[in-house]
């Protein structure tokens, strides 16, 4: 069990409470990592701060997060398990596999819309219990949620001007609710138009978003014996 914070804010950086920071440091004692960063929108600076608990499961190594690309300064926090990506069994680290596999989506795409839609692909394909915040740097997208069952927690807090995620409420602040775990949410500064296809126009998650917020349900499952899985995990 690990835990995961991330803020986007008009008002400079904001970071989580020293109760938040108790609450996520006992789901991940081995390690406690934070980077920030910004976008920009129409002259609107909006601060950014990631910060993510490890809980070292494999021997003495601990894999430390969040996940940075010095090239892109795109970022994840990420919480759960990848058994699978696409038709590979991941081997070595599975927080490390997925950043790598939407690195790679992000870079070969020069379009926002484009970037998103592989973004998405690359997230479909995930197969295992998962909560995630993913900035791609590059094209000013926050991707944002958990897996199709809600095994790992996410909850949100916002405000006009402030918006924060979180494998836990804070106890001192905030109204604090889950992220419904029927699809990806993305937060994003691109004017292109958003993916009208599989965008659901009548379920925003969050009215008041400080950034324009567009949700897409998750896939179907394709692979019979992940699904299987799957089943079994929504049983017990």
């Amino acid at each position: 069990m690990c835990g995961i914070h991330a803020s986007l804010s008009k008002d400079g950086v904001r970071t989580s409470s020293p109760e938040l920071k108790l609450l996520l440091g006992k789901r991940g004692p081995d390690h406690t990592g934070t980077v920030e960063s910004s976008i920009e929108k129409d002259g609107i600076s909006y601060s950014l701060s990631f910060t993510s608990t490890v809980l070292a499961l494999r021997g003495g190594h601990v894999t430390t997060q969040p996940f940075v690309d010095p090239r892109s300064g795109s970022v994840l926090c990420w919480n759960g398990e990848a058994w699978k990506i696409g038709s590979q069994l991941v081997v070595g680290n599975d927080g490390q596999g997925v950043f790598d596999a939407l690195l790679r989506a992000t870079s070969e795409e020069k379009c926002a819309s484009k970037a998103a839609a592989a973004v998405l692909k690359g997230l479909n394909s995930i197969y295992g219990p998962f909560a995630f915040v993913f900035l791609n740097k590059s094209h000013k997208q926050i991707f944002f949620g958990r897996d199709r069952l809600g095994r790992r927690s996410l909850l949100h807090n916002c405000t006009p001007d402030y918006m924060e995620f979180s494998s836990t409420a804070d106890p001192a602040r905030g109204n604090w609710q889950e992220v419904e775990a029927d699809a990806v949410y993305m937060l994003s500064c691109s004017h292109e138009r958003p993916l009208h296809n599989i965008q659901d126009q009548q379920a925003l998650l969050i009215s008041s978003a400080i950034l324009p917020l567009q949700k897409y349900f998750w896939e179907v499952c394709s692979d019979p014996a992940v699904s299987t899985l799957y089943s079994i995990e929504g049983h017990r």
